[in-house]
């Protein structure tokens, strides 16, 4: 039985666009015949109107939100394009095998707003949606103000400031100035909102790199008290102290995940807001530090941010960022199994119970006494 899951307060946005026939078009692909093992995303795919009533999701399910707008990257002086990052996305998702036991929606797209915090609070209604109705919002970007509309999101949705663990070559933490917020403050407006609502503020960025942030936001995001993991960290024979490090500073709180593909080489993310020659590379340490954030259970909601398809080589980057998302299901496939596996061996136990201790004759009322 399915029960319906509101936002209670709250109208639908003017920048929510459901998924309409342009939109599904971009999900389009091979297809490899009749066997349902043969299936791909693009025919996998459900498409879910978050203005209407939602019923709750009990299976893995993933349900993606584009964030199609670059205001905030043009507000930070990076260079302009992420707004079609979410349809390219999607069309490099399009040829992926399906996930066995995760259901894969597409929610539309939040369009630009008047301004860049009423396009997060478009978003933040989008994520305490899908959140609320027991599934794991992935947003495709798009500038990364849209780190901050995840945040809200997911803190109206669970009652309570989520931490927050940002990949990435900045810190994000500028200043809100005069000009409101930007692709670069989206981080300061949830250290923000943590000190209105009297709450901690957990942060932990990873892959930053020196080059690409002024002293003033390092000292910023250290006197917010951050973990900061420059991209000397990503190796092998570190990360097991990175992981360390990063359990010590977002405790057991459930999670926001970011991912500003500008945190890798430019070698494999040319197509970003800023790039960065120096970044990580997506290899078996990112990897391993990757899937580990991911299948801790923890987290709530998964963003991937700046991918400008203009300035992109191949679709490198693109690749990339849909490969990332494509780890998210393989994850929630994996905590499913382990969890069936769980409650199996749990079921196992009780019958084995119940057959070896059968109470005898000689057994004292009380002895060894179970429900």
């Amino acid at each position: 039985m399915t029960t319906p899951s509101e936002s209670p307060g709250l109208s639908v946005p003017k920048c929510y666009r459901a998924p309409d026939t342009a939109h599904r078009a971009v999900w389009t692909g091979r297809d490899d015949g009749p066997d349902p093992a043969a299936r791909r995303w693009h025919q996998a795919v459900q498409f879910l109107d978050l203005a209407k009533q939602l019923e709750h999701f009990f299976d893995p399910t993933i349900c993606i939100i584009g964030y199609a707008s670059d205001q905030g990257v043009r507000l930070n002086q990076g260079r302009p394009g992420s707004a079609e990052g979410p349809t390219r996305l999607r069309a490099r998702m399009s040829p992926f095998p399906e996930v066995k036991g995760v259901t894969l929606l597409d929610g539309g797209d939040i369009v630009p707003g008047a301004t860049v915090l009423e396009t997060q609070h478009a978003l933040a209604w989008a994520v305490e949606r899908i959140v609320r109705a027991g599934a794991m919002p992935v947003i495709l970007g798009g500038g990364h103000d849209m780190a901050f509309g995840h945040f809200l999101g997911v803190a109206r949705a669970r009652g309570r400031a989520p931490a927050c663990i940002n990949f990435d070559a900045h810190l994000d933490m500028r200043p809100v100035g005069d000009e409101g917020p930007t692709s670069g403050t989206g981080f300061s407006q949830a250290l923000d909102w943590c000190h209105a609502h009297e709450t901690p503020f957990r942060y932990a960025v990873l892959g930053t790199q020196r080059l690409a942030n002024t002293v003033a936001l390092f000292d910023r995001a250290h006197d917010a008290g951050a973990l900061i993991v420059d991209v000397d960290g990503f190796a092998l024979d570190t990360i097991e102290e990175v992981m360390d490090a990063l359990n010590d500073e977002v405790v057991d709180e459930e999670l926001c995940l970011s991912i500003d593909l500008d945190v890798f080489s430019a070698a494999y993310a040319p197509g970003v807001s800023a790039p960065g020659i120096m970044g990580i590379v997506p290899d078996a340490a990112f990897r391993r530090l990757y899937r580990g954030i991911l299948e801790s259970e923890r987290v709530m909601g998964v963003e991937i941010a700046e991918l400008c398809p203009a300035l992109d080589l191949d679709d490198r980057t693109a690749r990339l960022g849909a490969a990332l998302v494509f780890e998210v299901a393989l994850a929630l496939m994996a905590m499913a199994d382990d969890e069936a596996k769980a409650d199996d061996e749990a079921g196992e136990g009780e019958e084995q119970s119940g057959d070896e201790d059968e109470p005898g004759e000689e057994d004292e009322p009380g002895d060894d006494a179970r429900l």
